[in-house]
């Protein structure tokens, strides 16, 4: 499909004409077209608007957010002056072309950190001039991968690509989800932004297929096949299905292929049997598809340390995953739970779970069993995570979270169009109060949640027990990337002939386990320079 025509953008200092239909009300954005291709510029609208964005054709009061990419605050005034303007308008934010990709990937707009915006003189990321002094090491783990890297254009193409993939579930298509993801990674780490596509070539796991995709980029700004998959139902219908708790991609395809577009044709359909956590990831669909903050994951680690510390004093509670990594928002809280002296883990998740519940902080949970057996290392290729775990939902009290909601300002809506911070919009069913049904087992819903306004919000809360001998491995495996963890268990097999899990480190040549206290334990056993969690988001 050929990128949206446009017409010639013009600057003026009267409100900018913007497209009406939207579903942020309260941002408009403006997106300068200075070292950009007529292309790209065109697809880069295009895109906003799809999602829901007002997107400004001309510069003016009305803007809100102005987006440039590669540029400082030097340049784009520049930019403006030329068009005879000389100042902007009180409030306006100038933003990286970070802010937007991630505004696009969460279909929200995003805050504004300093992080984000423009600065000035050296505000566009570095450029390195001199080619790849050396070839990019060939596993992730090798490599430095941070949150802020040079290449989001092609990355989040390939990402897209790669959940495509994966939803149509078939064992072909998971293999083409992992060369998505493998591409992707090895841009992720480049130095500085690919500007052609015979470096692209040079790269290690940059297949034909996303070589394509790259060229695409390079050669009109976008890529058609991404276009493609946007524009259809199959891909949107999909994150709609796969956003409710307990449903995985079989189910989601299986009930889009049954004919099913909207949660209330789920909702309504009387032959569907919906297991107990799917029943609760519809009432709490809003809430569950809504990013957590890094300011509710620490809330709700004190919360959850605050318990521990009263059952096992000395007790560590660590907050893991993506917040670990440097990101600012997650779709849910990984927490690893440790003591230092072996033994004094057990049973400390029933008992914490247990005050947990009786403060009625938990709307769902499922518990599941330690099974972890030490000789089953050196049988199987890899092993997978057999921690002692709850996966849960937190009540968690919006009081307490009034502060982090200041930060990001919503404005009302009508009913059908999603607020703020929703990540997969239910169109039908924003404006309804959310309705909680009693599920059985240790879902607890009180009769007063069911008829009055909810007083808090559903959070996804992942809590893990790992022995103190296990824990630096536990550590690495919770911390991720998934991507990492997978490259650092390919080393160990192929290159170092030992077996690594989330619990145990195998030598298969010594036939012995390596015993680790730190993450540096476990780096240095590899013979890997050590990573710091910021370093391994591939």
């Amino acid at each position: 499909m050929a990128a949206p025509r446009r017409k010639k953008a013009r600057i003026a200092e009267t409100a900018g004409k913007c497209q009406q239909q939207v579903l942020f009300p309260e941002t408009n954005i403006f997106i300068v077209d200075r070292k950009m291709t007529k292309a790209r510029h065109d697809f880069l609208q295009a895109l906003a608007r799809r999602k829901g964005f007002a997107v400004c054709d001309q510069y003016g009061s009305g803007v809100t957010h102005i987006i440039a990419e590669d540029l400082s605050t030097d340049q784009v005034m520049e930019y403006f002056q030329k068009k005879g303007v000389t100042s902007l308008y009180p409030g306006q934010e100038l933003l990286t072309m970070e802010w937007f990709t991630r505004s696009m990937e969460e279909k929200r707009p995003i805050h504004c950190t300093d992080s984000l915006r423009l600065r000035p003189s050296q505000a566009a990321v570095p450029v390195a001039t001199e080619s790849i002094a050396e070839p990019m090491p060939k596993y992730e783990c090798q490599r430095i991968t941070r949150l802020k890297h040079h290449n989001h254009r092609f990355t989040t193409a390939l990402a897209l690509l790669e959940e495509h993939a994966g939803y149509l579930q078939s064992g072909k298509q998971d293999s083409r989800a992992l060369a998505f993801r493998k591409a992707a990674c090895s841009l992720k780490a480049l130095h500085h932004p690919l500007t052609n596509i015979e470096e692209a070539r040079k790269l290690p796991h940059i297949g034909r297929h996303s070589l394509e995709v790259i060229q695409d980029i390079l050669e009109d700004g976008f890529s058609r096949e991404v276009q493609d998959i946007c524009d259809g139902d199959f891909y949107e219908t999909m994150q709609l299905f796969t956003g409710i708790f307990g449903v995985g991609a079989t189910t989601a395809r299986k009930w889009y292929e049954t004919g099913f577009r909207t949660l209330d044709d789920i909702r309504n359909d009387s032959t569907l049997s919906l297991k107990r956590d799917q029943k609760i990831g519809l009432d709490l669909y809003q809430d569950l598809n809504t990013p957590v903050s890094l300011a509710e994951a620490d809330i709700i680690q004190d919360l959850v340390n605050s318990e521990v510390q009263k059952l096992q004093p000395g007790a560590t509670v660590v907050l893991t995953g993506g917040f670990r990594r440097g990101k600012t928002e997650g779709h849910d809280v990984d927490l690893l739970i440790s003591h230092p002296t072996e033994g004094k883990e057990t049973g400390l998740l029933s008992a914490v779970l247990a005050r947990l519940r009786g403060k009625d902080l938990l709307a769902y949970e499922t518990m599941s069993a330690n099974t972890y057996d030490p000789s089953s290392v050196s049988k199987k290729e890899y092993t997978l995570d057999h921690f002692e775990r709850c996966f849960s939902i937190f009540k968690l009290d919006k009081s307490l979270i009034s502060s982090t909601q200041n930060a990001k300002p919503t404005s009302e809506s009508p009913a059908g169009v999603v607020q703020q911070g929703t990540s997969n919009p239910d169109r039908p069913h924003q404006g309804e109060e959310v309705s909680l049904e009693r599920a059985g087992g240790t879902a607890s819903f009180s009769e007063g949640d069911k008829t009055a306004e909810k007083t808090w919000v559903g959070r996804r809360v992942d809590l893990i027990i790992a022995p103190a001998s296990q824990y630096a491995y536990a550590l690495v495996g919770w911390t991720g990337s998934k991507h990492f963890n997978r490259s650092l268990r390919l080393y160990a097999d192929h290159e170092r002939n030992m077996k690594l899990t989330s619990h145990v480190l195998y030598d298969t040549v010594k036939h012995q386990y390596l015993p680790a206290s730190s993450e540096e334990d476990v780096f240095h056993h590899l013979q890997l320079p050590y990573r710091e969690p910021a370093e391994r988001n591939c």
